[in-house]
């Protein structure tokens, strides 16, 4: 009889252990005897990802190269070296029959007409500032999914300790029914109840497993071999700026800045367009040199692209350049309206989690450890069977998932947050 209230009494010390010290709660930092290894926190997931990500350094290379090109696009084309011979008899083919045969060498130079090679130079270097802007971008999304799967492993890996407490407690509840039951202190039923939710805890463990492997995985694409780290607590929770701040906000981000950039490089080529209307020069120097004696003989031509058919070629152009420059606009238009609804969106999750977290914390989570509490009271007074205690025992463990689910959730919100907010 001793040993069934001493139980009965371990029970309820430790379920009001639990609900004052915080011993569920997802924030509790860890003992330092368990910091073996250097935990990972969420800012530094989100650090690795940027510092070791290839993506980022591909979009580097492919910037410098827009930058050389710059360079190289408002120079004049190469001339042209020219080697032959002119005014050759065809009935003998010598070289001395004939006065006008002779050998040439010559230089043709192309002189782009208006203002092409400006406009070329003015082009790249505006590819080269999309593509900034794209890199920009990259670098947000890269952190912003970085943190999103931290926040995933932090899940499994925190329910996992609830989950644990959870099944250690029923484990010793087991070992005390079975004592219980030889006795002829407790049913046969509630034993098998109780060892039915032990089972139970134990299948719940191991899927929290399988999701913790899946998640770090996930965040092992990002971060690499610093995904196996161990996992700091989540950070405070810091409140974002007001949503009509960040949308205000909202027209630097870079995934604007980029398609505003796309929108000048295509007025760009309309401007090229409209300079195909004007020709192309070409400069021919040759000289010339003749046997027998005779005065070598220099040559210039000047030539001049004819631009006669614009019906076809030109107009047609120009045409489908300002199609593309409505094309741009129409996509950072859409871009931006999107941008928005999902700041409105996330901003909106944020609050609700928010809110529901001070609720969590303020009522429902209190109430359902005096529910717990009492539910042990009355069994220990023999007023009611402990079939009540199991289910307060894991009403309140649900909700302290639930509550978990909140924090991430609210955390999750406020990673996406920052990625809009960027700029």
């Amino acid at each position: 009889m001793n040993r069934r209230v001493h139980s009965r009494g371990g029970l309820a010390s430790l379920l009001r252990l639990a609900c004052l010290s915080g011993a569920f709660c997802v924030a509790h930092p860890p003992l330092a005897a368990d910091v073996a290894p250097r935990h990972l926190g969420l800012e530094e997931a989100a650090t690795l990802a940027v510092q070791q990500q290839p993506q980022l350094l591909a979009q580097h290379a492919a910037i410098a190269a827009l930058q050389e090109n710059a360079s190289a696009a408002g120079e004049f084309p190469d001339p042209r070296l020219n080697l032959g011979l002119t005014n050759v008899p065809v009935d003998t083919f010598s070289l001395t029959q004939d006065g006008m045969t002779q050998a040439v060498i010559g230089v043709n130079q192309m002189v782009p007409g208006g203002n092409k090679r400006q406009l070329g130079m003015a082009r790249a270097r505006q590819e080269a500032a999309l593509e900034s802007q794209a890199l920009a971008a990259l670098g947000l999304r890269i952190a912003r999914d970085a943190r999103l799967a931290w926040l995933e492993v932090y899940a499994a890996s925190t329910a996992q300790d609830l989950v644990k407490r959870v099944e250690a407690e029923y484990q010793r509840q087991v070992e005390w029914s079975q004592v219980a039951y030889k006795a002829n202190q407790l049913g046969q039923e509630e034993t098998l109840t109780l060892r039915g939710m032990l089972e139970a805890t134990r299948d719940r463990q191991a899927e929290l497993q399988r999701q913790e492997s899946s998640a770090r995985a996930g965040l092992a694409r990002w971060i690499g071999n610093a995904a196996r780290r161990p996992l700091e607590a989540l950070p405070a929770s810091m409140p974002p700026l007001p949503l009509g701040e960040l949308i205000g906000r909202l027209e630097q981000h870079p995934e604007l800045a980029s398609l505003r950039e796309a929108v000048t490089l295509a007025r760009n080529d309309v401007d090229l367009a409209k300079e195909a209307y004007k020709p192309d020069w070409s400069v021919d120097l040759s000289y010339g040199v003749r046997g027998n004696n005779l005065a070598d003989m220099v040559s210039l031509v000047v030539g001049v692209d004819l631009p006669v058919f614009t019906a076809n070629r030109q107009d047609k152009r120009l045409a489908a350049r300002l199609a593309e420059v409505e094309r741009a606009e129409q996509l950072l238009a859409d871009r931006r309206q999107a941008l928005q609804a999902e700041l409105e969106a996330v901003y909106a999750e944020w609050q609700s989690a928010d809110a529901r977290l001070a609720r969590f914390e303020k009522e429902i989570l209190p109430l359902a450890g005096r529910r717990a509490e009492s539910a042990m009271a009355t069994y220990g007074s023999a007023r009611a069977g402990y079939d009540r205690v199991l289910e307060a025992r894991r009403a309140e463990t649900e909700l302290r998932v639930q509550w978990l689910a909140l924090q991430v959730a609210r955390a999750r919100a406020l990673a996406q947050i920052r990625y809009f907010s960027a700029s």
